[in-house]
């Protein structure tokens, strides 16, 4: 009778830690939307390297702003009613994206604008949520259980990626079945763009989540923190039964006496070490792959040669990969521990980002670009990826635990926003200045852009095909005089005089005469600047990274007083 009392506590624990999770799913989809629709708007508002980054980044600044904002609601109102609040935001966002320019002037700029904005207000409930979903999850879970029901939390949002990518497969698939609506078009009727749609799906995630959450209990710690001490040891009763609940409350209320709970203890000698490595964890995050390239996947696929209707398939592929990752993660978390499993991450994803470079700078294209782009997910799914979620709500004390998640969560999206924005950046710097091993590349005034249907690159010379073009090639454009033929264009066929490019490929008509620079460049170098980020990331795991397997959170939080 008392084991399977036991097995129904801990059901009990598993479902309040899976319902929070659905938080982090949320996360994952909203910003995994983002990595299916934005090929479609660059297409059809003929964005720039800098904008099509913004259009991808935007909802992160709205994440950065989220956790200043989540620490005083999860303090004031706890960790359950700001849940429901990011709902509501990321449901507005969701709704006002798909149809931004009923809102403004309808002008490319005016639509532009209020798509940022709305995505902008979604994040901000993607922000709450990373802030209180693994906090709340964190404070249910029983210590010898926190590492695997903490990484449901990152489980999510893998799970979020890879069925907003699925979504948006078969919304594309349904649109070219049954209005013919091909990958090459954008359709004049604004209920045939395929973007709309992804957006509008949010919605069906949306809904069960708020169900739900409005079922869970508050936080015990929380509760404890406002003095409802009862309500508090009921909940954790309900978690692991009445014995964990006399233990956990005792250690409890010793850490809420000791602990003032202010902006200065946080950053006290000790809690301040904490801070720092938790900094660091965000950064490592963020950095050492995954993170950057997951919303540019789609685009990474089509340069190795996938139609876009498969890259957005393959898309799921990869986030699959991911999520089995995860799964043996949350199954290792408390049995090896932290450190071991994040030095082993951070080798085998600097060995998987320096391959992939490799890949591209020699031009490999089809399945093996799959199949590397799915091994970089396993490194970032064990330990880079949800052990900085996992331990951002283990380091700290009860009572500044809300203001310390609140700056590393801040600081996390900072470098996710900053990965987003400057990787087409980066990717086109290692364009321009990198070449494939095939060297193909041309320099010469006799090259002119015309703006036919296809467009097309021409050069009266006729050293096109002697200089090693080839179709399929992303032909990089430097030295134009109008700024929209310059940048990273697809080309369809080749013939000594003439490079034809995608039909929606923005030209303008340009005479010859001036400088240009055509050459098929690699984006090889980005993924060898993630290979040294992870040896960095492998230092940090063997010297200052802390072991927090089998320790309760207040034993955690004491032990910085050494520091």
């Amino acid at each position: 009778m008392a084991a399977a009392s036991d097995g129904a506590r801990r059901q009990n624990a598993f479902a309040l830690a899976f319902v929070a999770a659905i938080g982090g799913f949320l996360f994952g989809f909203d910003l995994g939307l983002i990595g299916a629709t934005n090929i479609y708007l660059r297409d059809q508002f003929h964005l720039s390297d800098g904008e099509f980054g913004f259009v991808t980044a935007s909802a992160v600044l709205g994440c950065i702003i989220g956790p200043p904002i989540g620490f005083w609601l999860c303090d004031a109102i706890g960790r359950k009613r700001t849940m429901l609040i990011a709902s509501i935001l990321l449901a507005i966002g969701a709704i006002v994206t798909a149809v931004p320019d009923l809102i403004g002037s309808g002008s490319r700029d005016s639509t532009l604008f209020v798509f940022n904005l709305f995505r902008f207000l979604g994040g901000v409930g993607v922000g709450l949520c990373s802030v209180a979903s693994p906090m709340y999850i964190a404070e249910i879970a029983p210590a010898d259980r926190r590492g695997r029901l903490g990484l449901m939390y990152q489980f999510a949002i893998v799970m979020g990626h890879a069925i907003a990518p699925l979504i948006a497969f078969f919304i594309v698939y349904w649109l070219r079945v049954k209005y013919g609506v091909t990958p090459a078009m954008v359709p004049e009727n604004p209920w045939l763009q395929p973007w709309r749609w992804m957006f509008f799906s949010e919605m069906a995630c949306i809904v069960p989540f708020v169900f739900f959450v409005a079922r869970l209990p508050f936080s015990p710690r929380w509760l404890a923190e406002k003095g409802r001490f009862d309500e508090a040891q009921t909940v954790l009763t309900m978690v692991d039964g009445p014995e964990y609940a006399e233990r956990e409350m005792a250690e409890i209320r010793s850490a809420l006496n000791e602990e003032r709970g202010s902006w200065a203890e946080l950053f006290a000698p000790g809690m301040r070490f904490a801070l720092f490595i938790g900094i660091l964890l965000t950064f490592f995050n963020n950095w050492t792959g995954w993170s950057v390239i997951g919303g540019y996947i789609p685009r990474l696929l089509e340069l190795a040669g996938f139609n876009r209707e498969s890259a957005i398939g393959n898309f799921v592929v990869v986030y699959v990969a991911m999520g089995i990752t995860t799964l043996l993660s949350m199954s290792l978390t408390d049995r090896i521990g932290r450190r071991p499993l994040w030095q082993f991450a951070s080798l085998l994803m600097a060995a998987i980002t320096f391959v992939t470079g490799y890949l591209f700078y020699r031009e490999v294209s089809g399945w093996p670009i799959l199949v590397i782009l799915g091994l970089v997910t396993i490194p970032h799914g064990i330990a880079l990826g949800g052990l900085p979620w996992l331990m951002m709500s283990e380091l700290f004390p009860t009572r500044i635990r809300a203001k310390a998640v609140s700056i590393t969560t801040t600081v996390l999206w900072l470098f996710i926003f900053g990965g987003a924005y400057l990787f087409p950046m980066i990717t086109g710097f290692s364009q321009k200045h990198f070449l494939t091993s095939r060297h193909a590349q041309l320099t010469s005034n006799s090259i002119a852009f015309a703006n036919t249907q296809p467009p097309t690159i021409r050069d009266s010379q006729q050293q096109l095909e002697k200089a090693g073009f080839r179709p399929g090639d992303q032909v990089t454009v430097m030295g134009a005089t109008n700024a929209s033929n310059t940048g990273t264009f697809a080309v369809s066929s080749v013939t000594p005089d003439v490079l034809t490019l995608a039909a929606t490929t923005p030209i303008t008509a340009e005479a010859a005469g001036a400088n240009v620079t055509l050459q098929v460049g690699s984006v090889g170098a980005a993924f060898w600047l993630f290979t040294a980020i992870c040896f960095l990331s492998f230092l940090f795991g063997i010297t200052i990274m802390p072991e927090t397997k089998g320790r309760t959170l207040e034993e955690i939080g004491r032990s910085w007083q050494k520091h």
